[in-house]
């Protein structure tokens, strides 16, 4: 893991940490910033270990004062949603478990 990463794990614990701290019950809201600031952190443990980002922009990452922040921000900012990408993930897996499915009907129906 690069420094980038280093520090973007750093501060996710703080914040995860910080938030068990203040809430006896978390929101809807908390609840979704949990989940994409966790889905931020891969994002770029993943694009380092893939190479898939140029050192100037790990450059512009590395002065932000909160890089968790910085990127859920942006996040929130966007006109972004997963909800493509989580619909061709479903439709993969769904096929993926038919095929598998279908292959354990085939070999039930030759052992019949």
């Amino acid at each position: 893991m690069n420094d980038v990463n280093n520090r973007i794990f750093k501060e996710f614990t703080e914040f995860f940490d910080n938030v068990e701290k203040s809430a006896s019950e978390i929101s809807v809201t908390m609840a979704y910033e949990i989940t994409m600031k966790s889905t931020i952190s891969t994002a770029i443990i993943v694009l380092e270990s893939e190479g898939r980002l140029e050192e100037r922009y790990w450059n512009h990452l590395r002065v932000q004062n909160n890089i968790l922040d910085f990127l859920y921000d942006l996040w929130v900012g966007s006109c972004h949603s997963l909800a493509a990408d989580f619909s061709t993930i479903m439709k993969d897996l769904v096929e993926y478990d038919f095929i598998l499915a279908e292959s354990i009907m085939k070999e039930r129906m030759q052992s019949a």
